[in-house]
């Protein structure tokens, strides 16, 4: 998967956007809206094929990355105390090398395709990552991405379901491969 696509997420903007969330960190807290924020967001991972980082505020006292999989493209990233999830977000736009365009600052062209979004509702992040070079997406586009992107994973699913059912009934049955049994 190239990592030269990267959504940002401003994970407790987007947990208090999305009622479901809303709801789960009421009721089960935020390990649980996390959970469901990374579920959510998964397809967009595996399908889309973005690197994905849920920043999260921390309480340690250094910078945190946790992987919910196997994947290092898919991470949940805690602040260390005193540094808000904007402020890491904020840093890792910031330090990121995105090729120049009309709206970005001059930079070393790394990758033409490089492109860095943001999810976010906070105006003060928006424009300071967006003055970076980032693009922004609101938390209600986000989750229409989402749902594209699991339906599409759906359908991946079934259309490659379909076309095994096919080989495998379009093949020669198994028991045709063994010996005749003499009379």
């Amino acid at each position: 998967m190239p990592a030269d696509r990267h959504l940002l997420v401003d994970a407790m903007n987007v947990i208090h956007a999305w009622p479901e969330l809303r709801g789960a960190l009421a009721k089960h807290g935020p390990d649980a809206a996390r959970s469901q924020l990374a579920e959510i967001l998964r397809p967009i991972h595996d399908i889309e094929g973005w690197r994905v980082t849920i920043v999260l505020d921390g309480s340690g006292d250094e910078l945190r990355v946790e992987r919910p999989g196997k994947e290092l493209t898919f991470s949940y990233v805690f602040g260390p105390k005193g540094l808000s999830a904007d402020g890491i977000i904020e840093q890792l736009v910031g330090n990121a090398t995105l090729p120049p365009t009309e709206d970005r600052r001059s930079r070393k062209k790394k990758d033409p395709d490089a492109e860095i979004v943001v999810a976010t509702r906070d105006n003060l992040l928006s424009e300071a990552t967006a003055a970076n070079g980032a693009r922004l997406m609101t938390p209600d586009f986000l989750r229409e991405w989402a749902k594209d992107a699991a339906a599409r994973q759906e359908r991946d699913v079934l259309a490659r379901q379909r076309k095994a059912a096919n080989q495998w009934h379009a093949g020669a049955s198994p028991w045709e491969k063994l010996p005749k049994l003499p009379k």
